[in-house]
């Protein structure tokens, strides 16, 4: 159950007993407008976070890493107050949708995500107020930015001529932390929380977890998770220094010109290309769940398993058998999927996999996944699902630039009263 940690960002908090206590958790810790988040609020997401984060708890701990939390929920209360104005909502039934996206990334039964937060004493209220403003930014960012990018099909063209002229050079998969600096006078503190983040990060905390609670790219949602990239799309800053990574490894804190950026290799491979269309596959999955800091043993052990299994797998219907043997929440039919709403790591092990045919174990962030496609359809318009797939890319990075400067902006006109 652990691994439901590192999908969300919210975290709860114990109620205080003690009065004095409690007297100090109803202390102001900022002031945002209009709008207070008290030390209680502040308190609570710190719990989450080091608990997803699988950070110790301690006071010295809570003191180094409030800073960035507060500016996170100061972020959010401001998104909130853009929404408010814009006559934005978000419907009860939206969050519970959220959730409910949550329980099927983690493999949860319906119900368990409550139980989950109910073991640990938390309040269910507690996650639904941070998705709240995720969702509700979504929908501000939808309206006032998305109908103003236009992506022309002459740098469609470009970008797939490029990608093309790459196959066969290396590529990186590669998840980040970026942590911005929007102000001169602020980049010392910043520099300073990548560097307590970088010394989590040794000390074992999980990467997806600290991104997802940490880093202000868009990314973040996704873990940090940047898919495959090449070194020319990396920037002088991080290009040489990638080239030499290992698989696993972290660098950082490196200086762009936006900010402070964490970076952590996954894997390399040589470039394919594009895939050759967007086709539908019908997947069968054997899923070993795994921490994403497991031990190198444990590793070992779970990739033996995966592939006597995967051995014993000739078609689809002992895919199934197997699925029932093996009992994880996640193994099983995963239903009919487009190839291009699959992770990056994913796509490369079914993109030229035969039909009934198992793939080798594949290391995912919670776990060693074997796949099987049980039925393969489409695909055929290969240059245009590609330029498609091109401008997508370059529309989502467009949004997320024009995203951060909105909130660099609104952050600038705003009253924003720090009281720690």
């Amino acid at each position: 159950m652990r691994k439901f940690l590192l999908i969300f960002l919210a975290c709860g908090f114990a109620i205080i007993g003690h009065p004095a206590v409690a007297q100090e958790a109803q202390k102001i810790a900022a002031v945002v407008n209009d709008e207070v988040i008290s030390l209680f609020d502040l308190q609570a997401r710190l719990s989450l976070v080091i608990a997803g984060s699988d950070t110790r708890d301690s006071p010295e701990t809570r003191r180094r890493l409030a800073p960035e939390v507060l500016r996170r929920m100061i972020d959010e209360v401001l998104q909130l107050q853009e929404a408010k104005r814009l006559g934005v909502t978000v419907a009860g039934a939206e969050v519970e949708q959220a959730m409910a996206t949550i329980e099927r990334q983690n493999g949860m039964p319906k119900g368990g995500l409550s139980a989950f937060l109910a073991s640990r004493g938390l309040d269910k209220s507690i996650l639904a107020g941070q998705l709240e403003p995720q969702i509700a930014w979504g929908k501000v960012i939808g309206r006032r930015i998305r109908p103003q990018i236009q992506v022309p099909p002459e740098e469609v063209s470009e970008t797939l001529a490029r990608i093309k002229a790459g196959v066969g050079k290396p590529e990186y998969l590669l998840a980040e932390i970026f942590l911005r600096v929007d102000e001169p006078e602020n980049e010392a503190q910043i520099r300073q929380v990548a560097q307590r983040i970088i010394q989590q990060l040794q000390q074992g905390a999980n990467f997806a977890a600290v991104a997802r609670n940490f880093s202000q790219a868009a990314s973040a949602t996704e873990g940090g998770n940047l898919g495959w990239v090449r070194a020319e799309e990396l920037g002088d800053e991080l290009a040489a220094p990638v080239s030499q990574m290992q698989p696993g490894q972290v660098m950082g804190p490196v200086r762009t010109l936006s900010g402070f950026q964490i970076v952590m290799l996954r894997e390399r491979r040589l470039a394919a290309g594009l895939s050759g269309g967007d086709a539908e596959v019908q997947l069968q999955q054997l899923f070993f769940p795994l921490p994403a800091n497991a031990p190198e043993p444990q590793v070992r052990d779970a990739t033996a398993k995966a592939q006597s299994m995967a051995a014993r797998a000739k078609s689809c219907g002992d895919m199934e058998s197997l699925a029932r043997e093996l009992a994880t929440p996640m193994s099983g039919s995963l239903g009919k999927l487009k190839t291009s709403a699959l992770p990056a790591v994913v796509q490369n092990a079914i993109r030229n996999l035969e039909v009934g045919r198992p793939s080798p174990p594949v290391r995912t962030e919670n776990g060693l996944a074997v796949l099987m496609v049980c039925d393969r359809q489409g695909g055929q318009n290969a240059e245009q699902d590609q330029r498609q797939q091109i401008e997508r890319m370059i529309t989502l990075q467009r949004l997320d630039a024009a995203a951060q400067r909105y909130l660099r902006d609104m952050r600038r006109a705003a009253f924003i009263d720090i009281r720690l």
